[in-house]
């Protein structure tokens, strides 16, 4: 990355020394769709989200708009996931799509899964940044929340009641003041399981291991759970109704306990890696990530130019951002 930055300001610097006082450069502004969803619909099949805007040749992950849905956070990885980004695209006063743009609070060190509450005042996040601004030393994956103020979003908060010395991913919160996350420990069912933070009315807080009819002995994750908190869609991997690589599963609330967790299914799920569920707020659609690609086998050899053009393309098996009608989470409901 940083020989990449050297080359492009050597670049820069030549073309200008060849350039005559007289002349100017134009960087034509790409015009974006407007209208809510990036002016886009989708029906009860299937499809990438905003293709060429979010969903790009890129690693992308997250989909999640904000309660007003004037904003949309979504996460940029390296191919090796060992680096992610949050970036957005904001609404500009005239209702017209803007960016993308790195989040204000990240870009310095690893940050992805950002969710909004439901008022829209808080952005929750993870990150292995630093705890404090005395080290640049990273740390672990931790989550992290940021508020947002008059100026913007303001300095991010470490939620240290309910961090350890271990990764914490993927955090979903519920009007009630429950907050979800995934977490390695070793008390755990599984490599990964689902956990549910309450702080009681003196402060204490509580974390509970959701329990079998969520979490099992293979390894569950990125945890979505509606603001009324009676529903949850999530990522396991390895179950025996797994259709891939990784599949989304569906849980409902009643009197007080999950339901067995349901496979979404094909109309969602594929046989590579599905994660990162996320509704949208209004509750038209379902969102999530998936590493579906289409085959690269083909009966006739391809040239370079063909070869590199789909390796540079938004088939290219890094992972996209898809969506589809919400409707079809009702036909799991007992």
């Amino acid at each position: 990355m940083k020989n990449q930055f050297f080359v492009i300001v050597l670049v820069s610097l030549f073309a200008m020394s060849c350039s005559t006082p007289t002349e100017t450069t134009k960087t034509e502004k790409v015009k974006l769709p407007t209208g809510d969803y990036f002016g886009l619909m989708v029906g009860t099949t299937a499809e990438m989200f905003a293709k060429g805007i979010v969903s790009r040749e890129f690693q992308e992950l997250n989909a999640v708009f904000s309660p007003d849905g004037n904003e949309f956070y979504f996460t940029i990885a390296d191919p090796y996931r060992n680096f992610y980004t949050i970036v957005f695209y904001k609404k500009n006063k005239n209702g017209e799509w803007e960016g993308p743009e790195v989040a204000p609070f990240s870009g310095s060190y690893a940050d992805a899964d950002p969710s909004f509450s439901s008022d829209g005042k808080r952005l929750f996040f993870i990150s292995q940044r630093p705890l404090n601004d005395s080290t640049t030393q990273s740390k672990d994956f931790d989550i992290w929340v940021v508020d947002r103020t008059e100026s913007g979003w303001g300095k991010p908060i470490n939620l240290d009641f309910l961090n350890t010395e271990t990764n914490e991913f993927y955090v979903s919160t519920t009007d009630a003041g429950s907050i979800f996350f995934s977490a390695q420990y070793k008390d755990g069912l599984g490599r990964s399981d689902i956990y549910e933070a309450r702080r009681s009315e003196d402060g204490i807080v509580s974390i509970e291991n959701l329990g079998e009819a969520i979490n099992s002995p293979t390894g569950e994750g990125d945890p979505y759970v509606s603001p009324d908190g009676n529903m949850m869609i999530f990522m396991s991997w390895g179950r025996e109704d797994d259709l891939g690589g990784g599949d989304l599963y569906i849980s409902f609330k009643k009197d007080g306990k999950w339901s067995k967790a349901k496979n979404l299914g094909s109309k969602i799920n594929s046989n590579q890696f599905e994660y990162c569920p996320m509704l949208s707020p209004d509750g038209k659609y379902f969102f999530w990530t998936s590493y579906r690609t289409s085959n690269y086998n083909s009966p006739n050899p391809r040239n370079y130019k063909a070869l590199e053009s789909r390796l540079n393309g938004t088939d290219n098996g890094l992972g996209n951002v898809y969506w589809i009608d919400a409707k079809v989470l009702e036909e799991f409901r007992d």
